[in-house]
């Protein structure tokens, strides 16, 4: 049975994401990746991301286990092979090479995944022309 809703949710304003000490995790988000922070207070950080903030909320004792399971925050960008040295040389561990995860067009999509120092999966994304 379909059922119609009288609501249309089409503005993804926020994501949270839960970290130990937001103190610590500034740095991480601010110096390695770029991000800007758009707002600071003890347990809560707003960075921005563009039309979507990526909160971080403190959590000192994690209420779920990080890993399997969890949703990814993936970044677009331009240019995903200078992006991916450029992150590496600022200390960011991936795990593996960047890999093409999708195809469209002419071009296929490549993905470098990550994590920040609480376990939070974290992605960089981005199109080149297929070979």
């Amino acid at each position: 049975m379909t059922v119609k809703a009288n609501v249309s949710l089409s503005n993804l304003a926020y994501v949270i994401i839960y970290v130990k000490d937001t103190e610590k995790s500034v740095p991480f988000y601010r110096d390695l990746l770029g991000i800007k922070v758009k707002m600071q207070h003890p347990g809560w950080v707003e960075l921005e991301t563009g039309h979507t903030i990526l909160a971080l909320h403190g959590e000192e004792k994690p209420s779920v286990a990080r890993g399997q399971g969890q949703p990814i925050m993936v970044f677009h960008v331009e240019k995903i092979h200078e992006t991916f040295e450029a992150l590496k040389a600022n200390g960011v561990k991936f795990d593996a090479e960047p890999r093409q995860v999708c195809e469209e067009g002419d071009s296929a999509g490549l993905s470098a995944d990550f994590k920040d120092p609480d376990g939070n999966l974290l992605s960089i994304f981005g199109f080149v022309p297929k070979k």
